[in-house]
């Protein structure tokens, strides 16, 4: 059974993983979410969907409601998929921003509402093998949000933004 404090550490990660993301965005200039300055850079548009498409792949092995991947976006955005800088192969900022934000709101909605049973159930078969119980699951999305937009990070080095914190 978990406690009221892994509960909330569990949703505090995923604030700060946010947190530190939208800071990272704040100032980007829209006009270069699709920057790289290789191949291999992820880029925001990219950073964002594959968020996107990572909640709504946690959110259908939990049954969390209201979660779910637009049409076409884990071809865009999910596992295997690879950024490219055409800014025009990907929704708009704005949809993107609008996805990013509410799929994560349900997420945390779900782990701070959802009953003691539901945090204790195992995943690693559901998973394989990613996380052992939604409360682990919860830190490793927090902490993939964190390793992808350290890379956003580094264009805005690129692109002489100021460091965010």
């Amino acid at each position: 059974m978990a406690n009221p404090s892994q509960r909330q550490q569990a949703a505090g990660l995923l604030r700060f993983a946010r947190k530190v993301s939208s800071d990272i965005l704040r100032d980007f200039p829209e006009s270069k979410y699709a920057h790289q300055r290789s191949p291999a850079d992820n880029h925001p548009c990219w950073a964002m969907g594959h968020m996107v498409t990572t909640d709504a792949w946690m959110a259908g092995v939990l049954g969390i409601p209201g979660v779910k991947a637009p049409e076409g976006w884990d071809k865009l955005f999910g596992s295997g998929s690879k950024p490219v800088s055409d800014l025009k192969h990907y929704p708009a900022p704005a949809e993107l921003k609008r996805q990013f934000e509410g799929s994560r709101a349900a997420i945390l909605n779900w782990l701070e509402s959802a009953p003691e049973a539901a945090l204790a159930v195992s995943l690693k078969e559901k998973t394989g093998g990613f996380a052992e119980d939604p409360l682990d699951a919860m830190a490793k999305i927090a902490w993939h949000e964190g390793w992808h937009f350290g890379q956003v990070a580094t264009l805005r080095k690129d692109l002489g933004l100021p460091p965010v914190m």
